[in-house]
């Protein structure tokens, strides 16, 4: 705290350090430096997106939810605001996904979560690549192909990080390209 002048700065700077160690593949050390920065300032946005990250990394994804959901109601910056409603609707897509088929209705409902974070996420930004590119994503996940393909070429004109290898391939093998 003496170092960066108030918990606020040190609990951002713990949890900044953490983001650079899940980057480098270090989740468990991630894990501590946003514990770190959560004892620091248990109001930081930044620590419950993490441990969404950590938790989203190792395949927990129902708690990743949760603490994505907790950094939601706090995060206080617009433009972070977008990337992780995109992050959630991403999650939400995944856990809907791996979801058995005899779970339809609680697939349906994360579904429904994820295409209500991707559209609040583009409310605010509707030029925001990622989110276009992860909901094209998910919706082939949803089946809704010609829905996937607005997403995915409107991902395409924002430069957007490619897709997945194969997806646009079987987008089209799903569903003709649209014109």
């Amino acid at each position: 705290t003496t170092k960066y002048g108030s918990p606020g700065a040190a609990s951002r700077v713990w949890a900044a350090q953490g983001w650079a160690s899940l980057r480098n593949g270090k989740p468990e050390l991630a894990l501590q430096q946003f514990n770190q920065a959560w004892l620091l300032n248990s109001q930081n946005y930044q620590v419950f997106w993490g441990f969404g990250a950590v938790l989203s990394e190792q395949g927990r994804l129902a708690e990743a939810i949760e603490q994505l959901e907790v950094a939601n109601r706090l995060v206080d910056e617009p433009a972070q605001k977008v990337a992780l409603l995109s992050d959630l609707g991403s999650v939400y897509s995944e856990l809907a996904a791996r979801l058995p088929e005899d779970k339809q209705l609680d697939r349906a409902q994360h579904f429904v979560g994820a295409n209500r974070r991707f559209t609040e996420s583009l409310e605010i930004d509707p030029n925001y690549a990622p989110s276009w590119r992860e909901w094209a994503i998910s919706l082939f996940r949803q089946e809704r192909y010609s829905e996937a393909w607005i997403k995915a070429k409107r991902a395409i004109e924002l430069k957007a990080e490619p897709f997945p290898a194969g997806f646009i391939d079987d987008l089209r093998k799903k569903h003709p390209e649209l014109k």
